[in-house]
């Protein structure tokens, strides 16, 4: 039997460096895991303001001392926004944010799950900003009496604060059912650690040591070093003797039909039992993983009248994947058969031969319905989700990554028991629309709507001119690309520039489509569009059809910029109060009051330097202090950039609409509104109470207290 490699463990799973930064990347374009900015409040050291820091594609590493992960997460297009002590905004800004944190298994209930739990722990942060954004702080920060050491400790400050108070963790699996019950393919108990592979070939993995049962063992610091095998993204392992002893043994011996204390852990007969069939002895039997498959050893023996016969057989087990379904099968027995005649039986001529080919067929036969119910069924059932009659669709009770959720088989190894293939995704970006257009002539393209016309509109992303060529349109950039059109990934397409503006049309091929074989030529590129999703495009021009130009695109609904108007009301100052009662028996109290709304534009994956234009009322505000008429008197202001303060007179009703338009560094432009309503006189009331009242009445004392006097001081009364 072949070395245990699973560190002790019944089951050892492995996930990639590569496949864990994909499935971190996907989750991040589809809006989950980190947010895609953040806006936070600056309090240190005497300096306050605002960080709002743009966040791209998050990396992951392993190169750490285990079991520690780190998290980059490049920046750009962000800005420091300060107010004290020197008003003062600095953009762009980029550069990295990198997070270290120990990686852990955490219960929630039923589950467990692996995290980065950066609540309960105090994860190392450190900002680091950018050549060009070094040059532009610098002189900027000396004017506040801050040094560039200090402005990025100051963020990565920002960056912890928010890590622990509104990020909380970072899940690396999704949560995973563990089951304290007696069958052996359910999951009791899961350990992790990280491997850094230090090789040339740098396979570091996340690693998880799975136990099946209460009693099952494993050291997670017994496993240092990558069993993912070249070309895979995950490594799904189960132990040579979880598999005989944990699984195969009872099966075993329910298929025989004897008690289970009569097989020794991993596999072996302890005594002799009754043969299958009722018919001889079984007195040895023992099952090996033997190279790539399972040996079955065992001896039989049967006697008559006249006769005695020992039988020693062998036979293996394979265990493959055939079309992505669990195979076994048996091969022929080796049998030797020993038998020892009284002279007259050779009389008799007694046919014995099928006496053992019984024998051993119903065990070969036993044992195979055990190995098919153990592994294609009892493990199939619980831990792959579309069982074996088909393709198997995943393992998704077992960890596989942030949004693992399956894993597609693509071969199978029996020593130890080794699934291998790709992970599927619990999550994907999800596509807004996708769309083919062919015109003879000029056509202006929106790839958020999926519209086409003729004339260029704000909304246009794309415009094609016959004689200039594809141009972005507004905020749109777009990167011509190498990669074949079907394999062009969002994830890709967030690592291209995304800032080109032309293509022109001699770059636009010439193509036949030809029927099963597609395209025989065409150029791809990926665009960002005006709202800033991402979108993946190839255009060619036909050869048969007079050069008509066609156009393919799929847009992908990733997070996009918003806009958001953070308000906070106050009273200012109040006049003499007045005190009436209403109809209805309520008690109020009312008074003038003058208000002060404080407001707060809010991008988020806007690229900085931002513009910001306000309306109050219908009247573009000018930066500084100044006045607005409104419907109900004259309106104060006061307005620095981003924020607004608004100011009423004492009595004033303020009832009108206030608007933003934000224009950030790539032209994309923003627009929000919302309501003001609030009333120039505070008032309180209460329900009155009626008070109850009480009769007092008079009553004639009882005749027989018409004599009663009080007992003198000193006098004891006698009964």
């Amino acid at each position: 039997m072949a070395l245990d490699r699973t560190a002790g463990y019944d089951m050892l799973v492995q996930v990639s460096e590569a496949e864990i930064n994909n499935q971190l990347a996907t989750a991040f374009l589809a809006g989950l895991l980190f947010p895609g900015s953040m806006s936070v409040p600056i309090s240190s050291g005497g300096v306050t303001g605002t960080a709002d820091i743009n966040l791209n594609t998050p990396v992951a590493d392993l190169d750490r001392p285990r079991p520690q992960m780190g998290i980059t997460l490049p920046f750009s297009g962000s800005q420091l926004d300060i107010t004290a002590p020197v008003p003062l905004t600095v953009a762009p800004l980029g550069g990295t944010i990198v997070i270290v944190d120990a990686v852990a298994m955490v219960t929630q209930g039923t589950n467990q799950l692996a995290v980065m739990d950066f609540a309960s722990t105090a994860p190392s942060v450190t900002v680091t900003f950018d050549a060009s954004s070094a040059a532009l702080l610098a002189p900027l920060l000396a004017v506040a009496g801050l040094t560039l050491a200090q402005a990025q400790n100051m963020m990565a400050g920002v960056v912890l604060t928010q890590l622990q108070t509104s990020v909380g963790q970072l899940a690396l699996t999704p949560p995973i059912p563990v089951i304290d019950d007696t069958d052996p393919t359910t999951i009791f108990d899961i350990d992790v650690t990280t491997v850094n592979d230090t090789s040339t070939l740098d396979r570091d993995c996340l690693a998880f040591g799975v136990k099946m049962a209460n009693d099952s063992g494993g050291n997670i610091n017994g496993v240092t070093q990558s069993f993912i095998p070249a070309g895979s993204t995950s490594m799904v392992m189960m132990s040579n003797f979880w598999l005989l002893a944990k699984v195969m043994r009872p099966r075993v011996a329910t298929a025989l039909g004897i008690p289970l204390n009569a097989l020794d852990t991993p596999l072996r007969l302890n005594r002799s039992v009754p043969a299958p069939g009722g018919q001889g002895t079984l007195t040895n039997l023992s099952a090996r993983v033997d190279g790539n498959r399972i040996r079955v050893d065992g001896r039989a023996t049967d006697s008559g009248t006249g006769w005695d016969a020992e039988s020693n057989f062998t036979f293996f087990i394979d265990i493959a994947l055939s079309g992505g379904a669990i195979t076994v099968n048996a091969s022929t027995p080796s049998v030797d058969t020993d038998v020892d005649l009284e002279w007259w039986v050779w009389l008799v001529s007694l046919g014995l031969g099928a006496v053992f080919g019984g024998i051993v067929g119903a065990i070969v036969a036993a044992i195979v319905l055990a190995v098919v119910e153990a592994v294609a069924e009892g493990i199939a059932n619980n831990l792959v989700s579309s069982g074996i009659g088909g393709a198997l669709g995943g393992l998704g009770s077992i960890p596989l990554g942030p949004i693992g959720g399956g894993l597609t088989m693509t071969s199978l190894v029996l020593d130890d028991l080794e699934l291998r293939g790709s992970i599927i995704r619990s999550v994907s970006v999800p596509v807004k629309n996708h769309g083919e257009h062919e015109s003879a002539g000029p056509f202006a393209l929106d790839l958020d709507s999926g519209q086409v016309g003729s004339v260029v509109v704000p909304a246009s992303d794309l415009v094609w001119n016959p004689t200039g060529g594809l141009s972005a349109n507004g905020a749109a950039g777009l990167s011509v690309t190498g990669a074949h059109y079907g394999s062009l990934t969002p994830i890709m397409l967030s690592q291209m520039p995304l800032t080109g503006t032309l293509i022109a049309a001699a770059l636009v091929p010439f193509s036949i489509d030809l029927p099963f074989f597609g395209l025989t030529d065409s150029v791809v590129f990926g665009v960002r569009t005006g709202e800033g999703r991402l979108a993946k495009c190839r255009a060619w021009r036909s050869l048969l059809v007079g050069g008509t130009f066609h156009l393919e695109w799929t847009t992908y609904d990733n997070p996009i910029p918003q806009l958001d108007i953070a308000s906070r009301w106050s009273i200012t100052e109040r006049g003499d109060e007045t005190e009436y009662i209403t109809r209805d028996c309520s008690y109020c109290r009312s008074t003038p009051v003058a208000r002060c709304g404080v407001f707060e534009a809010w991008p988020r994956l806007m690229t900085f330097p931002v513009d910001y234009e306000w309306c109050l009322c219908g009247t573009v505000l000018e930066e500084g202090e100044g006045v607005v008429n409104s419907r109900h008197g004259p309106l104060a202001y006061r307005l620095n950039g981003r924020r607004l303060v608004v100011q009423s007179e004492l009595g004033q009703e303020i009832d009108c609409e206030l608007c933003v338009s934000a224009i950030d560094a790539r032209g994309h432009e923003l627009f929000t509104c919302t309501r003001l309503s609030q009333p120039g006189v505070a008032t309180k009331c209460r329900k009155c109470t009626p008070r109850t009242g009480y009769v007092v009445e008079m009553v004639a004392a009882r005749s027989e207290l018409a004599a009663w006097r009080p007992i003198p001081t000193g006098v004891q009364s006698v009964t």
